[in-house]
C-alpha cells in the first residue's frame, strides 16, 4: 500500500447496529408532555428507547391534532372525521363514550379505514421491525394491513390489555376478528394473568405476560400518623372504578373511627355525577374529597399523606374490569398499605395477606370490614405496605419489565404474514 493511501484511509470506527424500529398502533398517546394519557406506555417507551429501540407511535387525532413529538417520539396522529368530532379515544377511553351515543359508534368505521391507510403508508415508507398492536381490536386489523403493505416483513405484534376481549364477549362479530388477528400474528402479548386467560378463552394461544413498572419513582415513605385517617383512591373516574360502592362503604367506617375518602382523577361526567349524588344523599360532603386531575408532585402528596389505598373495581355494566391496575404500582412503590377487590388482573400484583387485603366487588359492608382492618391494624398494614413494596421491586421494577421485553422481541424472530 502506498503511503499516500496509508494516510487518506479512514481508520476502522466499530458502530453497534441500530436496534430494532418498532412502530406502537395504540388509540391514545399523550397530547402532550403533562397529558397523562398511558403514562405506563410512554414509560416503556422512554426505557425500550434507552436500550436503543427506535420506537414510533401511530394513534388517532383528537379534535384536528396534528403528528408531532411528545418527549422525543415521533406520533404520527391519523385524522378520521372532522375536528369536532374527533373524540372517540383519550379521556375516558372509546368503550365508555361509546356506550352512549349513536354517533359515536358510526366513527368506528372511519377511524378503522383511515388508521389502516395511514399504518400502510407508515409501513410502506418506513423499515420497520415490528408493527406493535395496542388493544388489537381495532388495531390489529390495522397492524395487518401495514404488514401486508411493507416492503419488508415487519413481524405483528399484539398486546391486548383485557378491554377488546371483554368486549369481543358482549359484541359476538368482534371474536372472529380478533382471530383472525391471533392466526397472522408473531408474537401475543398479555398483560396479567387474568388477560391471558381472556386470549386463551377466545383461542389457545402462545403468549407472553408482561406488566409495566410504576409511573411515578421514589423511595418508600413512612407511614402517617394521621388523627383522622385518610383512604385514597386514585384513576379515571369510569364504572369500573367501582368508587361508588368506597362511597358506600365509608358511613360503616366512619362508625369505627375518624376518617376522609379522598378521590383523585377525572372521566366520565355522568358518573363523576352519580357519585357526587351518593355523596349528598349519604350525607358524606365534609368526609368524600373529589380532588379531580392533580399534578404529579401533588398526586405524590396525596399518597405521602394516605393510610390506605383502595382500588374498589368491579367488573361493570359493559364487562370491563382492570386488567392490571398500575395505580395499585404507584401505592406499593411507597410502601402504602392496599385494599383490593379480588376481580380482573388485581390479583397479579395484591396477593391476599402478603402485598395487601383483597375483597369481593360490589359489597360495601365487606369492603368497609377489610378497610378497618387496615386501619385499626397500623403495623399490620405498614408490613403489608412494606412487602407490597418489596414485591414491586422484584417483579414490577423498569429493569425487570424492559428485560422482558428485550427477550420478547429477541424470539419473535418467524417472518412476517405473506
Amino acid at each position: 500500500m502506498s503511503e499516500i493511501s496509508q494516510k487518506t484511509q479512514r481508520p476502522h470506527v466499530h458502530r453497534d447496529p441500530p436496534g430494532p424500529r418498532v412502530l406502537y398502533i395504540s388509540s391514545t398517546y399523550s397530547r402532550d408532555e403533562k397529558d397523562n394519557q398511558n403514562p405506563w406506555m410512554m414509560d416503556t417507551i422512554r426505557h425500550l428507547r434507552d436500550k436503543g429501540y427506535d420506537i414510533e407511535v401511530l394513534a388517532p387525532s383528537y379534535r384536528g391534532l396534528r403528528s408531532h413529538t411528545v418527549g422525543g417520539v415521533q406520533v404520527h396522529r391519523f385524522r378520521y372525521w372532522f375536528s369536532k368530532w374527533e373524540t372517540l379515544t383519550h379521556d375516558q377511553g372509546a368503550p365508555n363514550k361509546i356506550r352512549g351515543s349513536a354517533l359515536i359508534k358510526l366513527l368506528f368505521f372511519p377511524y378503522l379505514f383511515f388508521g389502516s391507510l395511514a399504518a400502510m403508508r407508515l409501513a410502506r415508507r418506513n423499515r420497520y421491525d415490528f408493527i406493535h398492536c395496542h388493544w388489537p381490536f381495532p388495531h390489529g386489523l390495522m397492524g395487518f394491513a401495514a404488514c401486508r403493505a411493507a416492503h419488508n416483513r415487519p413481524r405483528l405484534i399484539l398486546h391486548f390489555h383485557g378491554a377488546c376481549l371483554l368486549l369481543a364477549a358482549k359484541f359476538k362479530p368482534i371474536a372472529p376478528l380478533l382471530r383472525f388477528c391471533l392466526n397472522r400474528a408473531q408474537g401475543v402479548v398479555s398483560n396479567s394473568t387474568f388477560t391471558a386467560g381472556l386470549v386463551n378463552a377466545l383461542q389457545p394461544t402462545r403468549q407472553t405476560i408482561i406488566g409495566f413498572g410504576s409511573p411515578l419513582q421514589g423511595a418508600p415513605m413512612p407511614m402517617p400518623h394521621n388523627d383522622v385517617k385518610i383512604i385514597l383512591t386514585v384513576g379515571r373516574i369510569v364504572e369500573r372504578k367501582g368508587i361508588v360502592f368506597l362511597i358506600r362503604a365509608l358511613p360503616k367506617i366512619l362508625s369505627v373511627l375518624p376518617a376522609k375518602l379522598v378521590i383523585v382523577g377525572s372521566g366520565d361526567p355522568p358518573v363523576e355525577a352519580a357519585l357526587r349524588a351518593v355523596t349528598m344523599e349519604l350525607g358524606l360532603e365534609k368526609s368524600v374529597v373529589f380532588a379531580g386531575k392533580i399534578p404529579e408532585a401533588e398526586l405524590i402528596a396525596q399518597y405521602r399523606g394516605c393510610d390506605v389505598f383502595c382500588l374498589p373495581a368491579i367488573v361493570d355494566s359493559q364487562g370491563e374490569t382492570e386488567g392490571l391496575g398500575v395505580v395499585l404500582l404507584e401505592a406499593l412503590n411507597y410502601a402504602r398499605p392496599v385494599v383490593a377487590s379480588r376481580v380482573g388482573g388485581i390479583p397479579d400484583i395484591i396477593r391476599d395477606g402478603e402485598t395487601g387485603l383483597l375483597c369481593p366487588q360490589k359489597d360495601p359492608e365487606a369492603l368497609a370490614d377489610t378497610l378497618l382492618t387496615m386501619l385499626r391494624d397500623p403495623e399490620r398494614a405498614e408490613k403489608l405496605g412494606r412487602q407490597g413494596c418489596a414485591m414491586v421491586g422484584r417483579e414490577f421494577s423498569w429493569e425487570h419489565v424492559v428485560a422482558k421485553w428485550e427477550t420478547f422481541y429477541a424470539g419473535a424472530r418467524l417472518p412476517g404474514p405473506g
